[in-house]
C-alpha cells in the first residue's frame, strides 16, 4: 500500500474511534428540579341578613304602577298609576347578604331573576354582580356585603293578599 493510502486509512480509523468514544461518554440522562405549590383558600359563604320586603302597598286604581325597592339602599319609589307604599304591614327594605371567605379575593354574585308568588312577579335586582373580600390573602377572613332589591308591577286587577316566595343567591370565587 502506498503511504498516502495508509495515512488516509489510519486517519479514518482514528475518526471512527473518536466518534465511538464520544458516544460512549455521551450523557444518557439529565436531572433538574421544579417547584410544586398550592394556595389554599377558606371556603366562601354567603349569609342572608335581611329579606326583601315591599311592606304593604295599595294597588293602583288606574294605570299600572311599578313599585320599587332600591337594591343599593332599600329606599322605595313608585312610577306610573296611582299606587302607593303605605305604613303598617312591615317596613320595606332590600335583602342584604354578607359574604365571608379568603381575604382580598374577588368573587361573583348570581341570583334568580325573579320570584313568582300568588300570580305576582317580583323582579330581582342585585346591587353588584361581583365584589372583593376585604383583608389580605392568608391573613384572615375577608368580608363583603351586597343587597338585592326589586320591582313589581301591579294593575287594578292584581290579586290582593300576601305574595311571598323564595329566591336563591350564589357567590363563587373568580
Amino acid at each position: 500500500m502506498n503511504t498516502s493510502r495508509k495515512l488516509l486509512l489510519a486517519g479514518g480509523a482514528a475518526v471512527v474511534a473518536t466518534a465511538m468514544a464520544s458516544s460512549a461518554f455521551a450523557q444518557a440522562s439529565a436531572t433538574t428540579s421544579a417547584t410544586a405549590s398550592v394556595t389554599v383558600f377558606q371556603p366562601i359563604t354567603v349569609t342572608k341578613n335581611t329579606d326583601l320586603a315591599f311592606g304593604r302597598v295599595i294597588r293602583t286604581s288606574s294605570a299600572a304602577t311599578v313599585y320599587t325597592v332600591s337594591e343599593v339602599d332599600g329606599t322605595t319609589s313608585t312610577s306610573g298609576g296611582n299606587g302607593i307604599f303605605t305604613t303598617g304591614g312591615g317596613s320595606p327594605g332590600r335583602a342584604t347578604f354578607t359574604v365571608n371567605g379568603e381575604g382580598a379575593q374577588a368573587f361573583s354574585i348570581a341570583s334568580d331573576a325573579s320570584v313568582v308568588a300568588n300570580g305576582i312577579t317580583i323582579n330581582l335586582v342585585k346591587s353588584a354582580t361581583s365584589g372583593t373580600l376585604d383583608g389580605t390573602l392568608g391573613v384572615g377572613t375577608g368580608t363583603a356585603t351586597f343587597g338585592v332589591g326589586g320591582n313589581v308591577t301591579l294593575t287594578s286587577a292584581s290579586p290582593t293578599g300576601l305574595a311571598s316566595g323564595s329566591f336563591n343567591v350564589t357567590v363563587a370565587y373568580n
